[in-house]
């Protein structure tokens, strides 16, 4: 048997316990128990609430690459499959970064939603894996969208479908609203809210402190003795029910989202253990090798003892581990000093800046606009400094002209981008070729590239060879009538006219519309407009009576389609 089942807690304005079915993960299947299994401790408080476990959403996406994970995929096709709703949503979803201008990767929903509520992102790393394979499966077509509109069981009642309102990769992780605009809470918020719960918050339980009883008088709490059913198949000698004492925060919240020690819980055991046995900073060694190895977010990783003093990594406290349990950690790349650390190697002069967990190579004319110091540089053996990663050179402060020594592109460095500056926004910008550093070639073609920079606002702009005219402002470029180019005084301001890359480049937002309460008539329509706040709201006769009849402006129908409409002015 390849199935189980589980329960999970969601919380809108009252309370509810629904159960899922889910497909045991084929490694698991038909094994023995492992010994060390304490069902009444799944995972420690401490590592259950440790948001600092990956750094950052660049340590999960890494993680994820490492074990070829489908949920790796940054593309723009795969992004839109998690299926993140508009800002206004996940404003109301407590969604740490609702206004971002693009799709999120699947590990950056993962850090935002778990570390938003002081969840361990490793937790949610096991469920995707636990529920539906999402870490180490593969799969194909239609499969995939299937497992990430149900990534982690949220909502999915056991024996039924999924609820419709929780079918998106994301809304399983942040909530969701119903159709009467309830708040339900998504997986992260839910598992820290039990958590958070003083005593813990467990299942509800009946009379004789069995979880799947009725009718359910109170709910279950760390100490208490309760009794689960475990769903059968796949493991020996396994009973239908099973009491646990619950003997933490995390684990009742564990079981409460998912009321069966088998084969749900245990499967979250063996999935954590597998990955996640050891804090990242232990120390580990395989028995008969003297290399030390520090746990870095499921990976090895070798140091040097310039690393295990900088990050105080503790070698007087070694795990010894066998080969086999040695070998499940996947070995990563030399263990990096602290970010911001300068170091060099002593065969070189070439000096780097750790950023990111790689070293990135500093130029000189950088350096020194930077303000480091040589007394800062750390000089460490060349053969560990080869061993580090190599990333991008570090870009001059942001705001910074360059140009290479042959390339007379002039670019504008923005954080770690380089945007190419053409003469007329140069020119409108005010800049200075006094102002401008000089970087060799290699450095300059090595800086990531962004769209060109724009111009300032108040700047009128046109393709060259068109005859529409935009306004440029809030870094978009706004279309504006002949009438709006008269009404704001557009016509006053500098003209440009930019080639077509460049122009294409500007994001395009809605017209400009006419001033607030000017009154405005299509030449095809009879609905008279009233301007209010940007928006075009229709007159009706009383509306327009009360205002004393004012003659509209007519312009073309084109215009007055194109601006946004708000409501209907009623008296």
């Amino acid at each position: 048997m390849t199935k189980t089942l589980k329960k999970i807690s969601v919380l809108a304005v009252g309370l509810m316990v629904l159960t899922t079915t889910v497909p045991l993960p084929a490694a698991m299947a038909a094994e023995g128990i492992d010994p060390n299994f304490n069902p009444g401790i799944l995972i420690s408080d401490k590592a259950f609430s440790d948001v600092g476990t990956f750094g950052s959403a660049a340590g999960i996406q890494k993680f994820l690459e490492q074990r070829k994970s489908a949920l790796a995929d940054t593309s723009q096709a795969f992004v839109k499959k998690l299926k993140e709703p508009d800002s206004l949503t996940k404003v109301g979803l407590e969604d740490p970064q609702p206004s971002l201008s693009r799709l999120r990767t699947a590990a950056e929903l993962i850090y935002d939603s778990s570390t938003k509520h002081g969840l361990n992102p490793q937790v949610i790393l096991v469920k995707l894996d636990k529920e539906q394979s999402l870490v180490s499966g593969k799969f194909t077509g239609d499969v995939l969208q299937k497992r990430l509109d149900r990534a982690v069981g949220f909502g999915c009642p056991d024996y039924e479908g999924c609820g419709e309102i929780f079918l998106s990769f994301y809304r399983q992780l942040f909530g969701t609203f119903d159709s009467n605009g309830a708040r339900w809470l998504g997986a992260a918020a839910s598992l820290m809210r039990s958590f958070n719960t003083e005593g813990g918050r467990g299942p509800g339980m009946d009379a004789s402190n069995r979880v799947f009883g009725r009718p359910i008088i109170r709910i279950s709490k760390v100490g208490d003795a309760v009794v689960f059913d475990n769903t059968m198949g796949g493991y020996e000698g396994i009973k239908q029910n099973q009491t646990v004492t619950i003997g933490n925060r995390a684990t009742a919240a564990l079981y409460r989202y998912t009321p069966h020690v088998f084969n749900g819980n245990y499967n979250f055991w063996k999935l954590y253990s597998s990955w996640f046995k050891y804090p990242n900073g232990t120390v580990i060694q395989m028995k008969g090798d003297d290399n030390f190895y520090v746990i870095d977010n499921a990976n090895k990783r070798p140091f040097s003892q310039f690393v295990a003093t900088q990050r105080k990594i503790d070698t007087s406290s070694v795990v010894t581990v066998s080969k086999s349990e040695f070998d499940t950690y996947l070995t990563d790349k030399q263990m990096p000093p602290l970010d911001g650390t300068l170091i060099k190697g002593a065969a070189s002069a070439a000096v780097y800046l750790i950023q990111d967990t790689k070293k990135r190579p500093i130029s000189g004319p950088v350096f020194t606009q930077q303000k480091f110091s040589f007394a800062n540089v750390v000089t460490v053996p060349q053969a560990e400094a080869d061993l580090y990663d190599q990333g991008a050179y570090v870009t001059p402060t942001t705001g910074t002209l360059v140009v290479g020594e042959t390339d007379g592109t002039v670019y504008l460095i923005d954080v770690d981008l380089k945007r190419a500056v053409s003469y007329d926004v140069f020119v409108a910008r005010k800049f200075s070729f006094g102002k401008i550093l000089k970087l060799s070639d290699v450095e300059v073609k090595a800086f990531p590239s962004g769209p060109w920079a724009t111009p300032p606002d108040q700047v009128a702009i046109k393709l060259k060879g068109s005859s529409g005219i935009y306004w440029f402002r809030d870094n978009q470029r706004r279309y504006v009538s002949a009438f709006v180019y008269q009404q704001r005084g557009v016509a006053n301001f500098p003209h440009m006219e930019l080639g077509a890359d460049e122009f294409n480049s500007i994001p395009v937002g809605d017209p400009f519309p006419p001033k607030d309460g000017t009154v405005i008539q299509g030449e095809k329509s009879t609905g008279i407009y009233v301007m209010e706040t940007g928006l075009k709201r229709l007159l009706t006769l009383a509306a327009y009576q009360r205002m004393r009849n004012p003659k509209p402006i007519i312009l073309s129908q084109a215009d007055v389609d194109a601006y946004a409409a708000g409501s209907t002015v009623a008296k």
